[in-house]
């Protein structure tokens, strides 16, 4: 070989471990939470065959490997006419983006379609089984001026099949006929 060829074969190596160490210099001084990519007014939709079940709309949303964080989310439910039923709102959350699991927190507050209210500081929508599940302390408000409070929670987005897992009080309106008359 000669004295050229070696000189060349020497540089390329020595630009090639260069510029190796640069990028590697490069990763180890970002910080390990970085985001893949940020978003500014995402909306995803999970669907079943064709039919929409819920739509995520969030304002930012910082992407990772498996988790999506997001700023100012909505979620809204639809049956299976596409009508929407349901509607979650909060200032942050997550969405796994392997299972489609949404964890959203900090002034949490659902209302239904029949004016049914939820208010929490976190809730976790576990989508495999369309259930909402929450250990926080949860209050609910019906129109009919029923009241329903409590720790823990496991619902449908519905809030038709409302159980409360921990204590439980409330208080409704109806009121009962005597049975002695």
């Amino acid at each position: 070989m000669t004295k050229f060829k070696s000189f060349l074969v020497i540089a390329v190596a020595a630009v090639l471990s260069l510029s190796a160490c640069e990028e590697k210099e490069i990763e180890e001084k970002l910080p390990k939470d970085m985001p893949k990519i940020i978003l500014e007014k995402l909306c995803l939709t999970e669907t079943k065959s064709g039919q929409r079940l819920w739509t995520l709309n969030a304002d930012r949303a910082d992407v990772f490997d498996e988790i999506i964080k997001v700023d100012e989310v909505t979620v809204h439910f639809y049956d299976e006419d596409e009508i929407e039923y349901s509607v979650l709102n909060a200032p942050r959350g997550e969405l796994n983006t392997r299972t489609h699991n949404i964890f959203v927190e900090d002034s949490v507050y659902v209302v239904t379609s029949d004016s049914t209210e939820l208010y929490t500081e976190s809730l976790f929508w576990l989508n495999d089984s369309a259930k909402i599940l929450t250990d926080a302390y949860v209050k609910i408000m019906k129109r009919d001026g029923t009241v329903i409070e409590g720790r823990g929670l496991r619902t449908d987005p519905r809030l038709s099949r409302i159980e409360i897992i921990g204590e439980t009080r409330g208080s409704s309106p109806i009121l009962l006929p005597d049975i002695r008359k």
